[in-house]
């Protein structure tokens, strides 16, 4: 057995090796044919040969030139990205400058808005904190609740006018028609 698959590995490498050499051979017998017909025929070949030179000449100065073009192409798409990276660049620049009025103009806002308060209120920072938690404290706007207690008091009837006698001796206005914020007003005048 050892003997049959000796001469089975032989005869594979022979029929490779035969396979190899006759494409071998084949090459070489077909440019020795080439080069006898090119000797008989030196000016056709030549021609040929020219055509060929010519033909692969323009080929490559094709490629340069295409290439050179690409290259000017991507140059002028980097300038124009350089350019529009300086613009963003810019409006970067101009976003942060706004950003800055921005927040000194919320800062003067603020300030005003706080100076409006205090005059309003008549009192300063420390009581408006006080105020304002005092306000978030109670369920519900408090004017909404002045407004719904103003509606719940029952009016009571007005007395007619009276001749000569009215109220004005207890020191109290009386505005006929009024609620009781404006009767609150009256009073502080």
């Amino acid at each position: 057995m050892a003997k049959e698959s000796e001469t089975a590995n032989e005869m594979a490498t022979a029929d490779l090796g035969g396979g190899f050499h006759d494409l071998k051979e084949a090459v070489y017998n077909f440019l020795g044919n080439l080069f006898n017909w090119l000797a008989t025929h030196q000016g056709l070949a030549l021609i040929i040969i020219l055509s060929i030179l010519v033909i692969m000449i323009w080929f490559i100065l094709r490629v340069r030139k295409s290439g050179k073009q690409l290259e000017k192409k991507v140059s002028s798409k980097n300038i124009a990205i350089g350019e529009k990276d300086a613009l963003i660049e810019e409006q970067k620049n101009k976003i942060a400058v706004l950003e800055k009025k921005l927040s000194d103009q919320r800062e003067a806002v603020g300030e005003a808005l706080l100076g409006t308060l205090m005059s309003l209120t008549g009192y300063d920072i420390s009581q408006l904190k006080i105020f304002f938690k005092f306000l978030t404290e109670i369920s519900g706007n408090p004017l909404q609740l002045a407004d719904t207690q103003a509606n719940t008091i029952p009016k009571s009837p007005q007395p007619e006018k009276e001749s000569g006698a009215s109220t004005e001796g207890n020191g109290e206005k009386n505005v006929p028609g009024t609620g009781p914020e404006e009767v609150v007003e009256a009073n502080k005048s």
